[in-house]
């Protein structure tokens, strides 16, 4: 088992390219990213370099979703993008949304005219078109579900039971599920059972504790637990520390977080 750490919410005050610097001071070698638009690729490159980094994980979509039969082939021209961008960095991985975000973090809204069986089917449909993307690149999808509760009222995608289900139909070896720790306590999911029942449909993993959404240890979230459950069931991929520090205090949240994961 492998860790990464999100370098959009950490260090948040400092440029992108010396959050990598930061992060290697500690030791860490794994990081993702979400939007590849706003980033200068020939700097990422070099400090990747410098450090002996890699990039795991970035998102794949950030302007067009997966719910609206009309956004599907420009969808899937932002995943081309976003796999040529994340090629030159030696990244193998993205992350999708069922819907695009807005900057409060509101998801976009549903077509009014679709069903939700329907909106289901379009999800699925757009899904299994990337995955045969993936495929022919080399690449791995993951689909992420968000809490609708409190950071991204009007996303469609917010249960396990949704969520595992749309993987299950596309059932394509390239798309998995992102399962983040932190949206689906946020919607009283069981986490522990969800991995334990699911654990095969499950492509990576994000951390962040509740309420806050900080580090792990500032909430109620069991992290050893499932961290050991992970190691118990043979987890051999990466664990992505996606979190806000708490009181904006990076050096502390690292910390915190790396002598949680020293034993696994």
């Amino acid at each position: 088992m492998r860790f990464s750490f999100c370098i959009e919410t950490i260090y948040s005050e400092k440029p992108i390219v010396e959050r990598l610097f930061l992060l290697a001071a500690w030791g860490v070698r794994y990081f993702e990213i979400w939007d590849w638009r706003d980033k200068d690729l020939g700097q990422l490159v070099n400090a990747i370099h410098q450090n002996d980094q890699r990039l795991v994980n970035m998102s794949g979509n950030r302007k067009y979703g997966m719910v609206d039969p009309f956004e599907q082939n420009i969808f899937l021209e932002e995943v081309k993008e976003a796999i040529s961008f994340a090629k030159k960095l030696g990244c193998s991985q993205l992350m999708l949304l069922v819907q695009s975000l807005e900057a409060d973090g509101r998801a976009r809204p549903v077509p009014h005219n679709l069903s939700k069986i329907q909106v289901l089917e379009q999800i699925v449909a757009c899904g299994l078109a990337a995955g045969q993307i993936a495929e022919q690149e080399d690449f791995n999808i993951c689909i992420e579900p968000l809490n609708s509760v409190l950071d991204h009222p009007g996303y469609f995608l917010d249960t396990s039971e949704l969520a595992f289900s749309v993987i299950k139909e596309i059932n394509h070896p390239r798309v998995k599920l992102l399962y983040d720790v932190y949206h689906m306590a946020m919607m009283n999911e069981n986490v522990v059972q969800d991995i334990e029942n699911h654990f095969e449909w499950i492509g990576y993993y994000h951390f962040a504790d509740k309420p806050g959404r900080h580090e792990p240890g500032t909430g109620s979230i069991h992290f050893k637990e499932i961290l050991t459950l992970l190691k118990n069931l043979g987890y051999e991929g990466i664990v992505g520390f996606e979190f806000f520090p708490q009181q904006n205090n990076s050096a502390r949240a690292l910390q915190r977080t790396l002598e949680l994961i020293r034993e696994f």
